[in-house]
């Protein structure tokens, strides 16, 4: 079998070994720039990043380091919905303000100013709620999406546009956000089926236009977990976030069972996380990423252990240490331990534990994408120290 990128991912999504365990990467702008002048790649691209400051890389770059996903996500509409207000200031269709802050690590968004800081029951009814079907979404996914599947051998992965868990904290900020979710349920309950039925729009008009090229959906930004352990009890996750994830990803899965039943519906969700594994997978969640390997409870071993017959695990590559700090050598030492933890019976795409940042230096990517292609080919060794 001639093992291309495309057929290497899904074979792993299927818990078969392929040829190698599967790579990817998911670069922030500064981050970007700074690999392709490493790599010495002179491409002739605009190279786009929204508020998150995520790229989505040329498929040349991917190819130079051997990462074997590319990403597809809704376009802009014709008309703007991200107004610039001067200063390093932006306004996003949610009604967020954010101001752009510069840093060592790079440049990313901070919200300044939350529109529904005070917001009541009926503010909620009267707010201007963003519309997911603009002229010109869907249209330039559908477009990137072909030329990717047609032009590349690598797997596709569509982005979701946003989350549920998250959106409150943007819309009310964090401290607000948390003492509402104590202070008044319904209300808390309320803002959750806004953003719920809001982001499942969005999922509609992406799905619509790429689910038939697709290999992975990820709905992003739905972070349980903080460095300690949960963000949330047990019996809150259960009451009131679950039952609105489940509705919008068993939405996705009927979508995609008529189009494309292959695809694997991937959640990233940081941090420690474990005891809402089971929960997240009987609603539907296939993936897991990113795998914080030193969150309290996400050892890897353990993990696959527990989980690895019926989920899939991506990341787990030490983002917070070892890549922005380590040498090439501690990197793939790193790599070699998720591959020894994760990768046996397949099952796993190896991956930083999140966004690649600035402070991350070029040579340690590389490193981690070579050490991933020699000792990640199978049959593993396993005896490596």
């Amino acid at each position: 079998m001639q093992w291309t990128s495309r057929n290497r991912v899904i074979a792993a999504i299927n818990h078969n070994e392929p040829d190698r365990v599967p790579i990817n990467v998911t670069p922030l702008y500064d981050f970007y720039l700074n690999l392709k002048q490493y790599l010495n790649l002179e491409i002739d691209e605009e190279v786009k990043c929204g508020l998150s400051m995520e790229v989505i890389p040329h498929p040349v770059v991917l190819k130079a380091i051997g990462v074997d996903i590319s990403s597809v996500k809704l376009g802009s509409p014709r008309r703007p919905v991200t107004i610039a207000l001067g200063n390093d200031r932006l306004r996003d269709e949610w009604g967020v303000v954010y101001k752009k802050i510069r840093q060592s690590a790079g440049s990313y968004y901070e919200v300044v100013q939350p529109p529904l800081a005070n917001a009541t029951l009926e503010d909620l009814e009267k707010y201007p709620w963003p519309v997911a079907d603009l002229p010109g979404r869907g249209e330039s996914a559908e477009k990137d999406a072909k030329r990717l599947f047609e032009d590349t051998d690598l797997a596709l992965l569509g982005r979701a546009a946003g989350s549920i868990i998250e959106m409150p904290i943007y819309l009310m900020g964090f401290q607000n956000w948390m003492l509402r979710l104590g202070s008044d349920p319904i209300f808390a309950a309320a803002l959750l089926d806004k953003i719920t039925a809001v982001q499942m729009n969005f999922d509609r008009v992406l799905l619509q236009a790429t689910a038939k090229y697709l290999n992975i959906y990820k709905v992003s930004g739905e972070d349980l977990g903080m460095q300690t352990g949960p963000l949330y009890s047990h019996r809150m996750f259960k009451e009131l976030f679950l039952p609105r994830q489940k509705r919008r990803w068993q939405a996705i899965r009927q979508y995609l069972d008529a189009v494309n039943p292959g695809v694997k519906i991937m959640l990233h969700s940081c941090g420690g996380i474990r005891k809402f594994i089971p929960d997240l997978m009987e609603a539907g969640i296939q993936i897991l990423d990113p795998i914080q390997p030193h969150a309290v409870g996400m050892d890897s071993t353990e993990l696959k252990k527990e989980f690895g017959s019926r989920l899939v695990f991506h990341g787990g590559v030490d983002i917070q240490q070892v890549l922005p700090f380590g040498t090439p050598t501690e990197v793939e030492e790193e790599v070699k331990t998720r591959i020894k933890a994760l990768a046996p019976g397949g099952g796993y795409i190896l991956a930083p534990a999140h966004n690649v940042q600035a402070d991350v230096p070029p040579s340690n990517l590389v490193a981690m994408c070579r050490a991933a292609q020699k000792y990640g080919a199978y049959p593993l060794d396993l005896t490596l120290p």
